[in-house]
């Protein structure tokens, strides 16, 4: 029973099986205890109504309808068998026809009246089912969003952190000689993009002549190229890094160059060779891989250039043996140069103000102690990277702070401070007017055109911080 039951409501055909299965138990509940009154005729209110409105209740019309109807054919045939010789007139007559249509009109209305909430109850689940899939289309845009919210700030955060890295490994170029500084570069572009051949050309004339390499197969490299001819004339008409993408649909494709940047000298005016990328992973050649590229070959070009000049005026660049300060000239020379690079390359830079009024006028003991005292400070407090220079105002340092935001700048400020506060006892031995120190700090922020921007805007930000007590 129980398996005709479930083939029925696979089939959906279980308001026809229940109402059959319990006109039958009715009819065997009336033939075993109720003989004498077979098929209820005499019974009030009449058994039948249990099958028609529990069937019109649970199904609606079509079960209403099929419960009214097939009651009613049961009715009839228990009304017909019960009299012994059926008229015209017993088949016209009222007894005959009144409960069976009742039991037909009934299971319609009911079943009706229920259809029209199940009907409702279905528009109802519809709807919801519509929202609930709306809601989880919805859910998983918003997770895929924020699975890209994350990614992209990991990608910042973690090009942030590269490019200062790179930044800082690239400063640490000024100190190499010129024959060092190309392998340098070379290892720089290996470890930071993983890359597996690049090479530096550079410009003599009119041709392209290799100066150093990096292989990890036996691709060859020609020794000479002409100007006018593939990447890396592309990229030094244009002054700029660029890649293989960014001239297949003008030009032939290039053979063996996948990015070439140009090496740029005398405040990125003229080109002294290119640096190039032959071969990298698929995967890490990208628009950001075209970009550090170009900013690693800039650094190059700034650290040759650095490297030659102060080879050729070292002596006349030191202004102090105990603070190592570069001359005022050299400072708005640098001073550019990190004002262009930290604009081109959206990095931070601060500029930093350091006043001794007292200086100038000092004794040449006092002076000493002072500068001894600020010299041992500088060493501990700034890093390698940061660059002293002395003013053209007497007892005034500048101190350029590459990818420093003015507020670290004002931290290394305060750091100087208590460090000065701390060793100012010995300027007490000699002349305490010595012990006032007056610092300012600016940064550069995105519209500024003119690097002495900076400069003004520290000067207007001096104030006295320290004073002898």
């Amino acid at each position: 029973m129980f398996k005709l039951h479930a083939a029925a409501k696979r089939k959906n055909l279980s308001k026809y099986y229940e109402v059959l299965l319990g006109l039958m138990g009715l009819t065997v509940v009336n033939l075993i205890f109720f003989r004498a009154d077979p098929g209820f005729l005499n019974i009030a209110p009449h058994p039948y109504w249990i099958v028609i409105l529990l069937t019109a209740v649970r199904y609606g019309f079509g079960g209403g309808l099929f419960a009214g109807s097939f009651s009613a054919v049961v009715f009839l045939v228990f009304k017909a068998v019960s009299i012994p010789e059926l008229s015209v007139a017993d088949v016209k007559s009222l007894a005959m026809w009144g409960k069976p249509v009742l039991f037909f009109i009934v299971g319609v209305v009911i079943g009706e009246m229920r259809q029209l909430q199940i009907n409702e109850y279905n528009l109802v689940c519809e709807n919801r089912d519509a929202f609930k899939d709306a809601f989880d289309k919805i859910k998983i845009k918003f997770d895929v969003l924020s699975e890209a919210k994350q990614e992209i700030d990991t990608r910042i955060i973690s090009q942030e952190s590269t490019l200062g890295t790179l930044y800082e490994a690239a400063q640490g170029l000024r100190t190499l000689s010129i024959d060092s500084i190309y392998p340098a570069v070379l290892e720089i572009l290996r470890e930071f993009m993983d890359v597996d051949d690049c090479s530096i050309y550079l410009l003599e004339g009119s041709d392209f002549k290799l100066d150093t390499a990096i292989r990890h197969g036996k691709g060859y490299l020609p020794d000479v190229v002409p100007l006018g001819e593939g990447l890396m004339s592309v990229a030094a008409g244009q002054k700029k890094a660029v890649s293989i993408r960014d001239i297949a649909s003008t030009q032939d494709m290039p053979g063996g160059v996948l990015i070439s940047a140009p090496i740029l000298a005398d405040n990125q005016r003229h080109v002294v060779g290119v640096l190039n990328v032959e071969k990298m992973p698929f995967l890490k050649f990208t628009s950001d891989s075209v970009r550090v590229a170009g900013l690693v070959a800039d650094w190059c070009g700034s650290s040759v250039e650095n490297a030659t000049v102060f080879a050729e005026t070292k002596g006349k660049l030191i202004a102090d043996d105990i603070i190592d300060a570069y001359t005022y000239e050299y400072f708005k020379r640098r001073l550019k140069e990190e004002f262009l690079r930290a604009r081109r390359y959206e990095l931070d830079l601060s500029l930093i103000l350091l006043e001794f009024p007292g200086l100038s006028n000092a004794s040449d003991e006092g002076r000493e102690e002072v500068l001894m005292a600020f010299s041992m400070i500088l060493k501990n407090q700034i890093r390698e990277i940061d660059i002293l220079f002395i003013s053209e105002k007497p007892g005034s340092f500048f101190l350029i702070l590459p990818t420093t935001s003015p507020a670290g700048a004002r931290v290394v400020v305060n750091n100087l401070l208590n460090s000065f506060k701390a060793l100012s006892v010995m300027a007490f031995e000699t002349d305490q007017n010595l012990v006032e120190l007056r610092a300012g700090v600016s940064g550069y922020t995105i519209g500024m055109e003119d690097p002495m921007d900076m400069v003004k805007a520290v000067e207007e930000d001096v104030v006295s911080v320290l004073f002898a007590e």
